[in-house]
């Protein structure tokens, strides 16, 4: 009988074997050599305790056994990939034949599987291709295509899974992924595809879960180990996200991510010294990224580093000139330069985005007011007004009513704030003055 290739052999099935230390090389080479239609299927096994004598020494190690089933005219080309792709210089790799002798419809059948195979190979080459092009309807049709003809696969499931990620479809995405698990509980790109995806969702307890399981199987990946800090930055667990990102950093010191992660960390804890030493070197692998260099300038702002300061937001600004968290830091910096006037154009383009923001209504009213724009002071006190009862735009008006000696509204104001916050000292004060001035008859 001829085998598929069409020379006259048995038709039969070759069956190899390859070991490994680790058992990620050894589900990696599996996977990938399925995928590709090198091999019929594929199992790992292990550990296994392999033993060998060295130097008179009997030697005992622990490795993964990788056994792939597969067609005589795949040997060539599955030894090659096997030398190539093996973390070792000289794998073992060991095969033998398994000899059957199928009727003329078996046949057929493995012939037809075989193609099947090839063609969902194919579809999910291409697939992947279209989704890193960002060519998601085209990718979605590919992937669908494939998962017909073979519903359990792997790989096509996990492409459906990140392009549903990717095009913010989240439960779509979990939908495919959690499917992958059915199958495979332990596969990695599902995992780490669902952590990402609860990310999007912003749900960080679940993100933690899928993640943790991931690194139980790949320890030293450092993108998922940052992105695991992250979450526990955002449940306020810092202990274990400093432990995390430290893990990280011992791994890459240069890594950018790591290192905007421990800024941000030790800024929520207010230790700035700790956030600048890490902002400073994340900005020297990208002085480009908004957020830090805005964080950064707020370090500086609050030590009272002004010039400092404002270096920072200038350069934020030139990347972003209407972001609205460097504008405020801006602004308040050159308030505390004593440059009212350019405070007040930083806070009047934010105001152009957030019209109802009754803290910097108040606080351009206050800038005002000490260049003895009374009036137009007022007006903003008074915008903020007919948001809601404010307390500082209340207070605001009671102060520059009484710069012009209109008492009597002036008492009004400080009465309102009493009649909310009877202990409010700031009101107390103003409205003692206010009387003081009113008995003085000035």
């Amino acid at each position: 009988m001829k085998s598929f290739d069409g020379t006259e052999n048995d038709h039969k099935m070759l069956i190899g074997w390859t070991m490994t230390k680790d058992y990620e090389e050894a589900e990696e080479l599996a996977g990938e050599c399925v995928r590709q239609g090198l091999a019929d299927t594929a199992q790992v096994e292990g550990p296994l305790r392999s033993f060998h004598m060295n130097n008179e020494k009997l030697v005992s190690i622990e490795e993964y056994r990788l056994t792939l089933h597969f067609f005589p005219f795949r040997a060539e080309q599955i030894g090659l990939w096997i030398k190539k792709n093996h973390s070792q210089d000289m794998p073992q790799w060991l095969t033998v034949a398994v000899r059957h002798f199928p009727d003329e419809s078996s046949c057929h059948g493995q012939e037809s599987r075989r193609i099947t195979a090839n063609e969902v190979v194919e579809l999910s080459r291409r697939g992947s291709e279209l989704l890193k092009k960002q060519n998601y309807s085209e990718a979605e049709k590919v992937f669908f295509e494939a998962l017909k003809k073979e519903p359990g696969n792997s790989f096509i499931l996990v492409g459906l899974g990140d392009l549903f990620r990717e095009t913010k479809q989240f439960t779509r995405a979990l939908h495919y992924y959690q499917k992958n698990l059915e199958i495979d509980t332990g596969n990695t790109f599902a995992l780490r595809g669902i952590g990402d995806t609860y990310r999007g969702l912003n749900k960080p307890e679940k993100s933690i879960f899928y993640w943790q399981r991931y690194l139980e199987q790949k320890s030293g990946d450092i993108h998922v180990m940052t992105r695991l800090a992250d979450s526990y930055v955002k449940k306020r667990n810092f202990s274990t996200a400093e432990d995390l990102y430290l893990q990280a950093l011992a791994l890459d010191q240069n890594d950018k991510y790591v290192l905007r992660g421990i800024g941000n960390l030790y800024y929520k804890k207010r230790d700035f010294q700790q956030a600048l030493t890490y902002f400073k070197k994340f900005l020297e692998l990208d002085d480009r990224y908004v957020a830090v260099l805005t964080m950064t300038g707020n370090i500086y702002r609050r030590r009272g580093e002004f010039d400092q300061a404002v270096s920072y937001y200038e350069k934020c600004l030139k990347l972003e000139p209407k972001n609205t968290f460097a504008l405020y830091g801006m602004g308040d910096t050159l308030r505390g330069m004593k440059n009212y006037h350019g405070a007040i154009e930083c806070w009047k383009k934010i105001l152009e985005k957030e019209p109802a923001n009754q803290n910097l209504l108040s606080r351009v009213g206050d800038a005002l007011v000490l260049l003895d724009r009374l009036d137009e002071a007022i007006s903003c006190y008074k915008r903020s007004l007919d948001i809601s009862n404010e307390t500082f735009a209340l207070l605001g008006l009671a102060r520059t009513y009484c710069m012009q000696k209109k008492y009597v509204e002036a008492e009004g104001y400080c009465r309102k704030i009493l009649e909310r916050q009877p202990e409010n000292v700031r009101a107390r004060d103003e409205l003692e003055k206010i009387s003081r001035l009113m008995d003085d008859g000035c």
